[in-house]
């Protein structure tokens, strides 16, 4: 990263945080595209889950097998495991497609080391009521990165999905959408967040008019040249192509395969 890059986005950040718009709410897709079905199998949307059938989009998830499902502890720390729901299989949250996958939450697991001041170890696991049908190539879990996988390079370019708001203060969006960001590990990323940024957090950060904002919150951070899952989009500070702090997985690895049993 150049220093010139380092330098604005430092500004931003600290005009943004003294603004009182740095924020641990939930991310969004700004910029992107329409994803298609099957672009993004592992990828879920969890909800709310009202009386009389009604739900109302929360935040993203990623699919780690057939009865489970990870997402982050700000998401969901609110709310009873009986009050959530999560939609697989489809690109849009109005089940258009009719073959999505709508299934309850039986439990929910916070990491018990969570801060929800702070932000660290910012992770749940949702354990589903009913298994999810894996059809290749539209619903499939995902690979989590084992202990000791080595973050990403400076710079790899990295996917994010999900149905966040398209604007600061925007409505929320029924179809999915994607985003391409380019990845800063750790040591680059806390030259922009300082004491902000937790351990096991890295950065992403998008063109002009590109990122993430309200509503991707949990939303996986795919690799784009081998579609490996590296993060989770943790936070952010405003939208559009201000760094947005995500959570890597490795280090959680162990945790999160014990919650299977738990």
């Amino acid at each position: 990263m150049t220093n010139t890059l380092l330098s604005c986005i430092t500004f931003i950040t600290l005009a943004a945080a003294a603004a009182g718009a740095a924020t641990g709410g939930l991310g969004r897709i700004v910029g992107g595209t329409n994803a298609r079905n099957g672009d993004f199998p592992e990828v879920v949307s969890v909800l709310e889950d009202f009386l009389l059938g009604q739900s109302e989009h929360l935040c993203g998830g990623v699919i780690i097998n057939d009865n489970h499902v990870l997402t982050t502890a700000t998401c969901v720390q609110d709310y009873g495991a009986t009050g959530l729901q999560v939609m697989g299989a489809g690109t849009n949250l109005g089940g258009t497609a009719g073959y999505e996958e709508f299934k309850n939450v039986q439990r929910k697991f916070i990491h018990p080391e969570f801060n929800a001041s702070s932000k660290a170890n910012d992770l749940a696991v949702l354990r589903l009521s009913h298994n999810f049908v894996f059809v290749t190539g539209l619903i499939t879990p995902a690979d989590l990165p084992l202990t000791g996988t080595p973050e990403p390079a400076l710079d790899t370019l990295m996917s994010v999905a999900g149905w966040g708001r398209d604007q600061y203060e925007g409505g929320l969006q029924l179809q999915m959408k994607a985003v391409n960001m380019t990845y800063l590990p750790y040591a680059d990323c806390q030259v922009v967040f300082g004491p902000q940024l937790q351990d096991n957090n890295a950065c992403l950060t998008g063109d002009i008019g590109k990122g993430v904002c309200e509503g991707d919150e949990g939303a996986g951070v795919f690799n784009t040249a081998d579609r490996s899952l590296a993060a989770l989009v943790a936070w952010h500070v405003g939208c559009d192509a201000y760094p947005a702090a995500v959570t890597l997985l490795a280090p959680y690895y162990d945790w999160i395969i014990s919650m299977f049993e738990a």
